[in-house]
């Protein structure tokens, strides 16, 4: 899940940094071919009331010109401080692939009053955007994306002078990683963190190795990665030969 700071609407003399305060009750939703709607709770922590409005997209953070075939009810709230209201996510049955998963974006946009005094100190009132990823799963999906981690295969690739861990997924889900690293004999080499560390489903992902050193080609991979219920796992694996 990530947050994008959009824009000021109140500033006040001698103010402090402004944060979402619109909790969610999961880090990603996971919607399988089927079922007639997910249901996210959302928390306003705030001392303070907002008005949030959801929607889903493909990552452009733009509700007005937004393709996915999902609708969120209610599209536009009021969430008063301390209170909670779930939101309901319905796929509108628009042709997707059958063989994979598909990925949007879950965007909730909170707005806060124009302006917001505290009890000790005025502070800086700012709209956020929330994003959470919506995993479309189709029916007859083999096993789980857990289950399939052993086929994903990596080897390394040096292209002009730079070093590269390439993942190859032959799996239909999407492999969301948080970290990826190389270690032999007490070296070790890390993967550049990426804003969106993401293995499409039978698709390969570049990742650029940190360091001017070569990589040893007998080095294991360790791989941290998100599940389905938001946790980060660790894994290990051997680079490939080919």
């Amino acid at each position: 899940m990530k947050i994008r700071q959009l824009m000021v609407l109140a500033l006040s003399c001698l103010c402090q940094p402004g944060w979402a305060g619109l909790m969610a009750s999961g880090t990603r939703v996971i919607y399988q071919e089927g079922t007639p709607g997910q249901t996210l709770m959302l928390a306003n922590t705030n001392v303070w009331p907002v008005i949030v409005q959801s929607w889903v997209d493909n990552g452009e953070g733009d509700p007005q010109n937004t393709t996915a075939p999902f609708v969120i009810v209610p599209a536009v709230f009021r969430l008063d401080a301390s209170a909670r209201q779930g939101i309901r996510i319905i796929y509108n049955q628009s042709p997707l692939p059958k063989d994979r998963e598909s990925v949007f974006w879950l965007n909730l946009y909170e707005i806060p009053p124009q302006s917001v005094t505290q009890p000790t100190s005025p502070r800086l009132a700012l709209t956020m955007n929330t994003q959470m990823k919506v995993f479309y799963r189709p029916a007859g999906l083999p096993a789980s994306p857990d289950a399939l981690l052993g086929k994903l295969t990596f080897r390394l690739i040096n292209d002009d002078r730079q070093w590269f861990l390439e993942c190859r997924n032959p799996t239909p889900f999407h492999i969301s990683f948080t970290a990826l690293s190389l270690e032999r004999s007490g070296h070790t080499w890390e993967a550049e963190s990426q804003v969106d560390m993401m293995a499409s489903p039978y698709a390969t992902h570049r990742f650029r190795l940190q360091g001017q050193t070569p990589p040893d080609a007998t080095s294991t991979v360790h791989y941290r990665y998100i599940d389905d219920y938001g946790s980060v796992n660790s894994r290990d694996a051997r680079l490939s030969a080919d």
